[in-house]
């Protein structure tokens, strides 16, 4: 087996290590899911998956994605990344951060941002180590679409205790 890490795009066939690394952050889904939902991002200009592979297997992920809204400067927003629980603490993060921040200079883009959940202090450790600053604290409202029991949320049942948001 070649111990290679392996930064690169996310692509068919990946769904259900996606899945599985999600539930993992605390958003349970379902391959079949990620499979409908992760093709926006293949050839995306502006947004993308992606993975580190390790012999063979996709053992972390980060979302990244160009935000250009007319109020602010443009930046790279990680809006996810997660790493096997096994295997933390291995440089696989800072690698799949390394190369968000390769592609956000590519871009042009001067700042690369991420909000993280108040309750991940690891995470916040590691963020912080990697040469992130905390710049704001913010709080997170939403309310339901409307939709009824129609909607697509996409996750899977939740875990005993969980909230499916990583809170539980």
């Amino acid at each position: 087996m070649n111990d290679a890490l392996i930064i690169r795009d996310a692509r068919p066939g990946d769904e259900a290590a996606l899945a599985k690394l999600a539930a993992q952050l605390g958003y349970p889904t379902r391959a079949e899911t990620v499979a409908a939902r992760i093709v926006k991002y293949f050839g995306n200009a502006e947004e993308r998956v992606i993975v580190a592979e390790l012999g063979g297997v996709v053992v972390a992920w980060t979302s990244v994605a160009l935000v250009d809204h007319f109020y602010t400067p443009r930046c790279v927003e990680i809006s996810g990344l997660v790493v096997d629980s096994d295997l933390r603490g291995r440089g696989i993060g800072a690698a799949l951060l390394g190369e968000a921040k390769r592609w956000a200079a590519e871009l042009g883009v001067a700042t690369v941002r991420l909000r993280a959940n108040v309750v991940r202090t690891e995470a916040h450790r590691f963020y912080e180590r990697q040469g992130f600053a905390r710049v704001k604290q913010q709080i997170v409202f939403e309310t339901a679409a409307g939709l009824g029991a129609a909607a697509d949320t996409g996750a899977a049942a939740a875990p005993a205790g969980a909230d499916g948001r990583g809170e539980g």
